[in-house]
């Protein structure tokens, strides 16, 4: 942890992020543009808001000591590349001139980010998008922000309540559905969602309603586990954890546009599929 003087504060923070730790009030009544806002007390509740463990993180506050706490709060989360100022938010130059909204500090899944632009560009008039065991929210409220009517499932009501939170937040809005996917019938309309994505969640027998739940032109986005994962982590049981090649043949009705699989040095160990559905008569 590294404090920082107004004089070099931003030196270094290339690929960074600026981190507000006041309250909303404080915040919205000016603050450092393309700064972030999530209060210190905050920080546990709202992790997923927070950007990667390895992101530089420059912590800013109304005093030193603030900026200083809440810094070490950061690192007890996990955070390995943190700084924070060293004197008050108001010595620094524009630290209080702002007065836009809070920048995003989080990321949606990468894949996500990657194809989104395609799918965009292919669009064929239908925007209603499924977010299957949503957990969260980051990507429900990521395709909220991008013009999309979500309907974001999980099993768990109390995380879609924070799903739900953010993007009040971010000033979109998401229906959530408590459901359990792994059901028999797990109740997807047919032919009704135009996009559908999924992420490090499998239930082999969801396959075919997923694949039946997207209309005709429909696109699918698809990442979840390997088995090379359990040497590194949960998940460990092979119900979870795809075989080599097994993602790219699990919807025979679709047609594969993008398919990968990714083995980075210390994980995550995954299978990324973008697939569609073709038109009718096609």
């Amino acid at each position: 942890m590294t404090p920082r003087q107004p004089a070099t504060v931003l030196d270094g923070l290339e690929g960074g992020i600026v981190l507000d730790a006041r309250d909303p009030a404080a915040f919205a009544r000016g603050h450092l543009r393309g700064a972030g806002s999530i209060p210190r007390a905050e920080f546990a509740t709202r992790r997923t808001e927070l950007p990667a463990r390895d992101v530089p993180v420059l912590v800013v506050a109304d005093s030193a000591d603030d900026a200083h706490a809440a810094a070490s709060d950061l690192e007890a989360l996990g955070y390995i590349r943190v700084q924070w100022l060293d004197a008050p938010l108001a010595a620094l130059p524009g630290g209080l001139t702002d007065q836009g909204p809070a920048a995003r500090l989080w990321r949606p899944a990468s894949f996500l980010e990657h194809v989104l632009p395609r799918i965009l560009a292919e669009e064929r008039g239908g925007r209603r998008a499924l977010d299957l065991a949503a957990g969260a929210g980051r990507e429900a409220v990521y395709l909220a922000l991008h013009g999309f009517d979500v309907e974001a499932i999980d099993h768990d009501a109390a995380i879609l309540a924070r799903a739900e939170a953010l993007a009040a937040r971010h000033e979109v809005r998401i229906r959530t559905v408590v459901g359990d996917l792994e059901r028999r019938d797990p109740g997807l309309r047919p032919e009704h969602f135009h996009l559908i994505v999924a992420f490090r969640f499998l239930h082999r027998p969801l396959f075919p309603h997923i694949a039946r739940a997207l209309a005709p032109g429909g696109w699918l986005v698809y990442e979840a586990f390997r088995r090379g994962q359990a040497r590194l982590g949960r998940p460990t049981h092979p119900r979870f954890l795809l075989d080599d090649g097994e993602l790219r043949k699990a919807f025979p009705t679709l047609v594969t546009e993008l398919y990968g699989e990714e083995d980075p040095e210390g994980g995550p160990i995954t299978a990324r599929l973008l697939a569609r559905k073709p038109l009718l008569g096609s």
